[in-house]
C-alpha cells in the first residue's frame, strides 16, 4: 500500500483538529475564568491581618520589597487546591506567595495540613472567611497578582497553570 497524499492529508487533518480544538479549549478556559473571577475584589489591596501558624497575628505590608506578590487563597476540603498546591509551590520559587488558609479549621489544624503538604511559603489562617470576604473570594482556588504598588493586577479562581500565572506575574511587573 502506498502512503502517499492519503497519509498526508490524514496527518494535516489531525493537526488542523487539533489546532482548532486547543484553542476553542484555551478560548474557554480564558472566558470561564473572567465569567467566575468578575466579582473578585480589584484595585488597592485591602488590609491582610490574620493568624499566623505559628500563633501570631500577623499584618501584611504589600509595600515593602520582600511583600508578597501573589496571595493564594486555598481550603484544605478543596479538591482542586489540592491539584493546585504544586502550582503554587513552584511559582514561590520565583516570586512570594502568600497563602490565606479559608474556612479549613483551626490555627493547628490548618499548620498541620500545611506541613503535611510541605508548603515553603507563609498562610495565615481565616477560620471564619474574613479576609476572604474582603477580597471578595465566594470559591477557592483564588489567586491575586499584586503589582509593587499594592495594586491587584490580576487575579483567579479555579485552576490556573503555571505558565498562566507567571504570565501574569511578569505583565504586572
Amino acid at each position: 500500500m502506498s502512503k502517499g497524499p492519503a497519509s498526508r492529508f490524514n496527518i494535516r487533518s489531525i493537526l488542523k483538529g487539533t489546532v482548532v480544538y486547543g484553542s476553542i479549549f484555551v478560548l474557554a478556559s480564558l472566558l470561564g475564568n473572567l465569567w467566575m473571577s468578575r466579582d473578585q475584589y480589584s484595585g488597592p489591596v485591602p488590609a491582610v491581618v490574620g493568624d499566623a501558624l505559628d500563633g501570631r497575628v500577623h499584618r501584611v505590608n504589600f509595600f515593602s520589597p520582600d511583600a508578597p506578590r501573589v496571595l493564594y487563597f486555598f481550603a484544605e476540603w478543596c479538591l482542586v487546591c489540592k491539584l493546585q498546591h504544586d502550582v503554587i509551590s513552584s511559582v514561590n520559587q520565583h516570586e512570594p506567595v502568600l497563602g490565606i488558609a479559608m474556612q479549613s479549621g483551626s490555627t493547628p489544624e490548618v499548620a498541620r495540613y500545611v506541613a503535611q503538604q510541605d508548603f515553603e511559603f507563609e498562610v495565615i489562617n481565616d477560620p471564619a472567611g474574613n479576609i476572604s470576604q474582603r477580597f471578595a473570594v465566594n470559591g477557592v482556588p483564588a489567586i491575586f497578582i499584586i503589582d509593587s504598588n499594592g495594586q491587584i493586577r490580576y487575579s483567579t479562581r479555579g485552576y490556573t497553570s503555571w505558565i498562566g500565572l507567571m504570565t501574569r506575574i511578569w505583565l504586572a511587573g
